[in-house]
């Protein structure tokens, strides 16, 4: 696996000297049009209450604070800016389908470049009055300049430049940045391919290969998903629903969108991509409440008669320990997955007193409806894995998220499977080691090891790796298939009340090296950041990632926090996690005040349509529990996160839209 991301090489001689110059030199000059711009920033000021001034590199902007956000509806009104722009210059224009890679995805927009005064026209005068911003986007996909289309004329460098990126900048209630620069919507400047002097070096084909074609094609200034050529025979037109790369895969009445424009494209940039996720991906949280002393009681009596030999960091305090994260998890999930159908949270009998268990998209199953009568209580997340495919409803392809695992920024249903079908596996750099497992290794070592021995008699294959603390995707066909298998190891997992150095890991270990050793999932690169609660580079990393780490997920594990640090650690984790997450989720009950703000019309519907909707399924579990670890026992183990003890009638759904009583499993 290549990590070679992770870590930041220097450049050095005559490279270094050159990239500091050009640092130096974009600074004087943002410096300089900032002070020729002070009087047109003042008046906008003036006219547009609750600006803030910000930096964004060399760029000196003014951000506006939202009373909401989501990525996808960030996305959209970017979108629709522009649409507007250029309907009421009366100018044509498309989307283009952008090339996919890491980082925050954005909408496309392509114009001839003949209209270029035209479009920076109206945009001067319809958003001299607006915080919005434009700038010039480099070949790496990076803005390299930035003004506000406030300050009046533009300098020459954003007048001419190919590629122009418009947006706002977004702030949080506490000034702090939800959308910079390297959110809005692209702005592309096509050109004819006779107006061009020689090939651009981004064609696939050069156009002297297209003889009399070349001519008459229009030109992208830059690469993207489809084609950089487009002949005057390929230019049908055609209209697409906005979704950008952020929009469910299908929508339902669980999970409503707000409403997306249809965009004008052509007949090639309209058509569903070969490795385009297009099947709906669900989503599957565990979560116990340790706080709860009458389940505090059912553990220590149950721990009293297990006779299991493992590390008591598997089964200490820290293990169960709240530190709200299920809130703040759920809440990343709604700013940065807006492609997630439904979500499913697995629970003993509880549910923290934020949630509402009527919120649309959401349903709460309990264990006695996955798990054998015989076996509950459990405190033990390999137990609860083992059975999660057995929810009702459950779609084939789903991520299975521990409640210590966040989203850092947008990420599509294409970071976790390709349109095949095919998952894209978090495989770790880091081995699971040899021998038999040991009562003093990590969790994941042990339960890896046994995995490691079920692949090896099944498939005749070796596994040698862990898995990360990141989002793991699933496929229901392997979980049914390896259960019906009757694998010892497995069945003897979903009976293990704790956990064991006889556990296999169900949604991690296990289920990944099987889907890889059958043809259903490939490795897969993910950036990601881990932090280790109560360990002295615990701040440093968190304000790593509090300042824009460039990593689509991270982890918060509590594995063994001593109990003289958990305060500071709780109050430190609370704070990061309230400014990087400021906005409750839908997921969550109303403030006594009244509703939530909303920062929009199109927020504003929204969240009325998800409101109206039904709940597929409705729950009668027990509520004022505390929000706590979602993980039983799974804290510190890159699959797992589960919770606990005995059950509670529960009522989901055969599928999110339909509700249906759900009913237990045969054993």
């Amino acid at each position: 696996m290549d990590i070679r991301h992770r870590f930041s090489a220097r450049p050095t001689g005559l490279r270094a000297v050159r990239g500091l110059l050009l640092r130096l030199r974009l600074w004087l000059s943002a410096r300089l049009w900032a002070l020729c711009a002070a009087p047109a920033r003042r008046r906008l000021r003036a006219g547009v209450p609750g600006l803030r001034r910000i930096t964004c590199g060399p760029a000196r902007l003014y951000g506006r604070t939202v009373a909401a956000y989501t990525a996808a509806d960030a996305a959209a009104d970017d979108l629709e800016q522009v649409c507007a722009l250029m309907e009421a210059a009366g100018v044509p224009y498309f989307l283009v389908p952008a090339e996919q890679g890491a980082g925050t995805p954005r909408p496309v927009v392509g114009v001839e470049e003949s209209h270029r005064g035209a479009v920076l026209a109206q945009a001067a005068r319809h958003l001299a009055r607006t915080a919005g911003y434009v700038g010039a986007v480099g070949p790496d996909g990076a803005v390299t300049a930035a003004v506000l289309w406030a300050d009046g004329r533009l300098p020459r460098a954003l007048r001419r430049a190919p590629v122009l990126r418009t947006g706002v900048v977004r702030l949080g209630p506490g000034g702090q940045v939800l959308t910079g620069l390297e959110t809005g919507c692209d702005l592309e400047f096509w050109r004819y391919g006779r107006e061009l002097g020689r090939d651009p070096g981004h064609l696939t084909v050069p156009g002297s290969r297209l003889a009399d074609d070349f001519g008459p094609a229009l030109v992208a200034p830059r690469r993207n998903a489809v084609s950089e050529v487009l002949p005057d025979t390929a230019r049908q037109p055609a209209t697409v629903t906005a979704d950008v790369t952020t929009a469910p895969a299908t929508a339902t009445a669980a999970t409503p969108m707000a409403p997306r424009r249809r965009v004008p494209t052509f007949a090639a940039f309209a058509e569903p991509g070969i490795d385009e996720v297009c099947f709906p991906v669900d989503v599957v949280y565990t979560w116990v409440d340790g706080d709860d002393p009458a389940m505090a009681v059912k553990r220590r009596a149950h721990q009293v008669l297990s006779d299991n030999v493992i590390a008591g960091r598997e089964t200490g305090a820290s293990r169960y320990t709240s530190h709200d994260e299920l809130r703040y998890a759920l809440r990343s999930l709604e700013m940065y997955a807006g492609f997630v159908r439904h979500v499913y949270l697995v629970t003993d009998s509880q549910v923290p007193a934020w949630l509402d268990p009527e919120a649309a998209g959401l349903t709460v199953v309990d264990h006695r409806d996955i798990l054998p009568a015989d076996a509950l209580p459990v405190f033990n997340s390999h137990a609860i894995e083992s059975r999660l495919h057995r929810i009702p409803g459950l779609s084939e392809h789903y991520l299975y998220f521990n409640d210590d695992v966040f989203i850092n920024r947008p990420v599509g249903a294409g970071h976790f499977f390709h349109g095949s079908g095919i998952a894209r596996i978090p495989l770790s750099p880091l081995k699971l080691g040899a021998g038999a497992p040991h009562p003093l290794e990590p969790a994941p070592n042990s339960a890896g090891k046994n995995a490691r021995e079920v692949i090896r008699r099944f498939h005749g294959r070796y596994a040698t790796h862990k898995s990360l603390h990141t989002p793991h995707p699933q496929l229901l066909s392997v979980m049914r298939e390896m259960e019906g298998l009757g694998i010892e190891e497995l069945e003897r997992t979903s009976y293990s009340r704790f956990r064991s150095t006889a556990d296999v890991a169900p949604a991690s270990t296990l289920h990944h090296h099987w889907a890889i050793a059958t043809g259903r999932a490939v490795p897969a690169d993910y950036r990601f950041r881990y932090v280790e609660l109560g360990t002295p580079d615990m701040r440093r990393r968190l304000a790593r990632l509090a300042a824009g780490d460039d990593v689509d997920f991270f982890c918060l594990n509590d594995v063994d926090t001593d109990p003289a640090d958990r305060a500071a650690a709780q109050a430190a984790i609370g704070a990061f996690l309230e400014r990087k997450y400021p906005f409750p989720s839908r997921f969550e009950r109303r403030a006594r005040g009244g509703p939530y703000p909303v920062a929009s019309p199109r927020e504003a519907a929204r969240g009325a349509l998800g409101r109206r909707a039904a709940r597929a399924g409705r729950t009668a579990l027990g509520r004022g529990a505390r929000g706590t670890r979602g993980a039983h026992g799974a804290r510190g183990e890159a699959p797992a996160a589960g919770p606990a003890g005995a059950a509670a009638t529960v009522s989901a759904a055969t599928t999110p839209a339909t509700p249906a009583r759900l009913t237990r499993p045969a054993n």
